[in-house]
């Protein structure tokens, strides 16, 4: 009899249902704990692949530093498993035919041995997986699940991906699995790629804390001279404080609880997408009057669709590892976002070689300095950004469970950098000081009395002379209107 591998079902036929399934899905997983809640089981003779937890064993944890750790080795823990008539299911089999049923495991298996060590074609023999060169393989650990609810707990000694595994090697149909299956690393529930990721975040939150806190004292010392871009850094830096904290506390909370803390991860999401899409809309408005009323109401069409689109990408992107989502999809999930950052990247030169032009014939060189480095510096941060984006999709990191350390930076590290590393330089250009004021006012001659614009002030002895002038230069007498 043909067996039938397959991935679960998941055939995405656009991005966005590419995103409502990831959030369907990830429902069900917190962190390495995968819940089977009423999950259909395969059909009959069916394998099914469900998740790749990333596992690091204690021998590889111990050489890495990590011999002190209190959660121990690498283990796997089943429970509460139990196979059961699928609700509403006509052809669901009666309780008594289920209860000798034993054809159902759960299983994880070494990702790169996979489809080495399982026949795709003959996984099967008699109800139970087979493998190939017999049964005995120690990378890999398998559960049988019956009707009554079981539990079993196990080591696992080798490092690298694994994938979940449900087998139906029976004749049954109309089956559900419920219970879950919760794996554990030596230092907690965080996945093996995760782990420097909250070095990296804590290391973040002290960095724009110390510079939020340093550029809003010079903000408000400087307050009554600060134009509209000081005041856009000023949320932004904030921003980036709210953001890096919540990705910390997320993911030392996902480590040491299990659960992936939501509020936590879409607070982390939301901060990234709204930072990105504000420097943005800070370089777009910066010509004008510097405030979002400067923005035409499809420009706000334009970045709020980008900044959904942004959004789209990071959730996907954050789970595209563990539920084992195709290039094909990453490649069109990212499409829309390279696609509209391309029309923004113009948008945002055009506006400012507009500027440019327009402070060189007003000779204003305080100013046309100033957008001139910010030019350049959007030049440089829309080449790294794609060199970012690029090292995130093609990600070399996660095929190599030695370089599982260096993950963090595809991931987000290094888009992260070069955001910060931006952000400073705009705010060492836009730097509070009391030369602020001449951004945005254009300061006159000083004349050692006058200071401001001479031309267009009377002084006293102005107003004297003008009383001496004839009332009509033409000469002719005016006449009073009754």
């Amino acid at each position: 009899m043909a067996m039938r591998p397959s991935t679960n079902g998941r055939a995405w036929h656009s991005s966005t249902f590419l995103l409502a399934s990831t959030l369907a899905c990830c429902t069900r997983v917190h962190a390495q704990v995968y819940e089977l809640a009423e999950v259909e089981m395969p059909g009959t003779f069916t394998l099914q692949t469900h998740y790749h937890f990333f596992i690091t064993s204690h021998a590889d944890d111990a050489k890495a530093g990590g011999a002190q750790s209190p959660f121990g080795g690498a283990t796997v823990d089943f429970k509460d498993l139990r196979v059961k008539p699928k609700d509403n299911e006509p052809n669901a089999p009666s309780a008594s035919k289920l209860a000798g049923y034993s054809s159902v495991q759960v299983s994880l298996i070494p990702l790169d041995k996979l489809w080495n060590i399982i026949d795709a074609d003959h996984f099967c023999l008699g109800n139970k997986l087979h493998f190939k060169g017999g049964d005995k393989h120690d990378e890999v650990v398998t559960f049988n699940v019956g009707a009554d609810v079981a539990s079993h707990k196990a080591n696992l000694n080798f490092s690298g991906p694994y994938a979940l595994t449900i087998t139906n090697c029976g004749d049954l149909t109309g089956l559900a699995i419920t219970g879950s299956v919760e794996v554990k690393n030596p230092w907690g529930f965080l996945p093996a790629i995760e782990l420097n990721k909250k070095a990296f975040y804590a290391g973040a939150s002290v960095f724009y804390v110390i510079t939020a806190l340093v550029w809003t004292a010079l903000a408000v010392q400087w307050w009554n001279q600060l134009f509209s871009l000081q005041k856009v850094l000023t949320t932004i830096v904030w921003i980036g404080v709210i953001e890096s904290v919540a990705g910390w506390a997320m993911l030392e909370k996902w480590n040491s609880g299990g659960s992936l803390p939501w509020v936590l991860f879409l607070m982390t999401t939301l901060t990234f997408t709204w930072k990105f899409v504000a420097i943005v809309e800070m370089l777009i408005v910066a010509p004008g009057k510097g405030t979002s009323e400067d923005v035409s109401l499809k420009g706000h069409a334009a970045l709020l669709s980008f900044m959904m689109a942004v959004f789209h990408y990071k959730v996907v992107m954050a789970f595209r590892h563990c539920y084992n989502i195709q290039m094909t999809q990453v490649y069109l999930n990212s499409m829309p976002v390279a696609l509209m950052f391309a029309i923004l990247i113009v948008w945002t030169y055009s506006t400012l070689g507009s500027s440019i032009e327009m402070l060189e014939e007003q000779k204003d060189q305080n100013k046309l300095a100033m957008y001139q480095k910010l030019r350049i510096v959007a030049g440089i941060g829309a080449l790294g950004a794609g060199l970012c984006g690029a090292l995130q999709i093609l990600d070399p990191t996660v095929a190599d469970n030695k370089l599982w350390g260096y993950h963090f930076l595809p991931s987000d590290g290094a888009f992260q950098i070069l955001y910060a590393v931006l952000l400073s330089t705009c705010m060492v250009i836009c730097l509070p000081s009391q030369d602020a004021q001449s951004y945005d006012y254009a300061v006159g001659q000083v004349d050692g009395e006058t200071i401001g614009a001479p031309n267009s002030v009377w002084d006293d002895e102005d107003c004297e002379e003008a009383k001496k002038e004839p009332a009509n230069k033409s000469g002719d007498d005016l006449v009073p209107v009754e």
